[in-house]
C-alpha cells in the first residue's frame, strides 16, 4: 500500500465549486452529521467567535479536523463494512458549523458541538434501492488523547500494525477491531448515525480529443509523463531495489510499450540529478518511448517518458521534482503512481512553484492511497478551473501489484489514438485491478468536457 506522511483535510468555511464526477463502482454522496468534541481550546470563546474569523475560529477548526480525520480509518474498516457493507472515503473540502461550547474533560478544553457537511465518495453499490443512507459515525470525543487509549505495551492495537505511530495511526483506526481496548466504547468515542444523499454522476462524457491531438502545445507530439515512485522506504539514495515494486511497474509498462512497437528512444539509469543539473550516481531511472500514429487526419507522435524515483516530499533526491514540474506544465497526460503521503507528495504548497498552463488541455491520473480527498480542488484551483483538466483519482488504498497494469490500460487509448470515453476508460481500470477489488476510483470534472465522437 502507498501511504506514508500526515496531512490533515481541509475544513472550508464555504465549500468551493467543485466539478462533477464519474465512477465505475463509486459515487460522490454529501455527508451530513452533528457531532461533539473534548479539544483544547484556550480562552474563552462564545459561538459567534467560533463561525467568524480569527485565532478562535482557527484553532476550533484545526482541532475538529485532527477529529473527523479518523474516519479516513474507520469508513474502509472491517467493521464499519460488517455494519455498512459499502466503503467510503472523505473528501477535500467541508464546511463545519459550530452550534454550542461548554467546559470540556479538564481545564483548558471545551466540548465542541458542530454540522459537519461535506462531500464523499462510497462505494455506488450502496445507493441501490435508495439515494438516501443513513451511515455510521465513529469519532474520536478527545482526538488528541485517543491514541494513548488504543495501545497496549508498545502497539496500538486499534490500527493497522504497519501504520502505528500516533502521527498516522488515524489513517487505519477502527475503534471495533478485533483486541481493540476501545470495541464498543461509548464515553470516549462518539457514536452516532450521518446522512448520505446520493449525487448524480456524469453518463457518458469524454476526454476532449480535439484538444488533446490538436494544437495543445507540443506541435505534432502528444507527450505522455509516467512517474512511479519506489514503494519500500529508500534508504541509501545510491543503492536502488530492483525488487521494489515501484520497479516491477516500471518494467511492467516499458514491456508493453515495445510488444507495441514503440521505439525506446533515450534511456538513463542510476541517476541523480540535482536543481542545477548536476548529474551523478543515484537511484532514478529514465526511458522515453515513441511511436507515430494517425488521428484527426494527421500524423501524431506519441511520446512516452517514464521515471522510476523517490517521489516522498521529504526526500533529499531532487530529480523527481525535476521531472514533474516540466510534465505538469507541458505534457498532456500525467500518470503519478506512487507513494500519496497522505497528500503531502503532491502537495503544492510543498512542491517547487509550478507553472500551469491555463490554455492547455490536460489529463491527470494520481494512482496513490486514497488520492481523491487531497489532489482534486488544488489542482483545479491552480489550473484556473475543470475546463482544461480532469483529474481521476484512488478513493481507497491502491494496492501496488496493480500498479504496472493501472498504468497501462489508463494510457491505452492514448497510445493506439482511440478515443474512448471516461465511462470505458474507468471500467477497463478496475478490471486492471484484477483480484484487488476496486479502490473506488472516478474522475472529476468531466463534465466540462463537450467533446464527443
Amino acid at each position: 500500500m502507498r501511504i506514508s506522511t500526515l496531512l490533515l483535510l481541509t475544513s472550508a468555511f464555504a465549500i468551493p465549486e467543485a466539478s462533477a464526477y464519474y465512477g465505475r463502482h463509486s459515487t460522490e454522496a454529501q455527508l451530513l452529521f452533528e457531532a461533539t468534541a473534548d479539544v483544547v481550546l484556550a480562552g474563552s470563546p462564545t459561538v459567534a467567535m467560533l463561525n467568524g474569523q480569527g485565532g478562535a475560529h482557527d484553532a476550533a477548526l484545526a482541532r475538529v479536523d485532527e477529529q473527523i480525520q479518523h474516519l479516513m480509518g474507520t469508513f474502509q474498516s472491517e467493521s464499519f463494512k460488517s455494519k455498512f457493507p459499502f466503503p467510503g472515503v472523505l473528501g477535500e473540502y467541508h464546511q463545519i458549523r459550530f452550534m454550542k461550547i461548554e467546559d470540556g474533560s479538564a481545564e483548558g478544553r471545551k466540548l465542541l458541538t458542530y454540522r459537519y457537511s461535506g462531500k464523499v465518495v462510497f462505494k455506488k453499490e450502496a445507493f441501490r434501492a435508495n439515494d438516501v443512507r443513513m451511515v455510521p459515525i465513529n469519532l474520536p470525543l478527545a482526538p488528541d488523547l485517543i491514541y494513548a487509549l488504543g495501545v497496549k505495551g508498545d502497539k496500538n492495537l486499534c490500527t493497522d500494525e504497519h501504520y502505528n505511530s500516533e502521527g498516522d495511526f488515524w489513517y487505519f483506526w477502527d475503534p471495533d477491531m478485533d483486541g481493540c481496548p476501545l470495541s464498543g466504547d461509548t464515553r470516549n468515542i462518539v457514536r452516532i448515525t450521518g446522512k448520505l444523499t446520493r449525487l448524480e454522476n456524469t453518463k457518458l462524457t469524454y476526454p476532449d480529443y480535439e484538444k488533446l491531438y490538436g494544437n495543445n502545445g507540443n506541435g505534432a507530439n502528444f507527450d505522455i509523463a509516467v512517474f512511479f515512485g519506489y514503494i519500500d522506504e529508500v534508504e541509501n539514495l545510491r543503492m536502488h531495489n530492483r525488487r521494489d515494486d515501484g520497479a516491477k511497474a516500471m518494467r511492467f509498462l516499458e514491456a508493453e510499450l515495445k510488444n507495441q512497437g514503440f521505439e525506446l528512444v533515450e534511456k538513463k539509469n542510476a541517476f541523480r540529478e540535482y536543481r542545477n543539473g548536476r548529474v551523478v550516481e543515484g537511484i532514478n531511472y529514465l526511458r522515453r518511448y515513441q511511436r507515430h500514429v494517425s488521428k484527426f487526419g494527421h500524423d501524431v507522435t506519441v511520446r512516452v517518458q517514464i521515471l522510476l524515483g523517490d517521489t516522498m516530499i521529504g526526500s533529499k533526491d531532487e530529480t523527481f521534482h525535476r521531472y514533474l514540474m516540466p510534465a505538469f506544465r507541458d505534457a498532456d497526460v500525467v500518470v503519478y503512481d506512487g507513494h500519496s503521503g497522505l497528500g503531502g507528495n503532491l502537495d503544492l504548497g510543498s512542491l517547487p512553484d509550478i507553472e500551469f498552463r491555463a490554455d492547455k488541455y490536460q489529463l491527470f491520473f494520481f494512482n496513490g492511497c486514497s488520492s481523491y480527498p487531497y489532489f482534486n480542488g488544488s489542482f483545479f484551483k491552480a489550473k484556473g478551473g475543470s475546463e482544461n483538466l480532469q483529474i481521476v483519482t484512488s478513493g481507497l488504498p491502491t494496492i501496488t501489484d496493480s500498479a504496472g497494469p493501472n498504468a497501462v490500460t489508463f494510457i491505452q487509448g492514448f497510445l493506439d489514438g482511440k478515443t474512448l470515453s471516461f465511462q470505458t476508460m474507468l471500467s477497463r481500470l478496475e478490471v486492471s485491478n484484477g483480484d484487488n477489488g476496486t479502490y473506488l476510483t472516478g474522475v472529476n470534472g468531466d463534465e466540462s468536457s463537450s467533446w464527443h465522437p
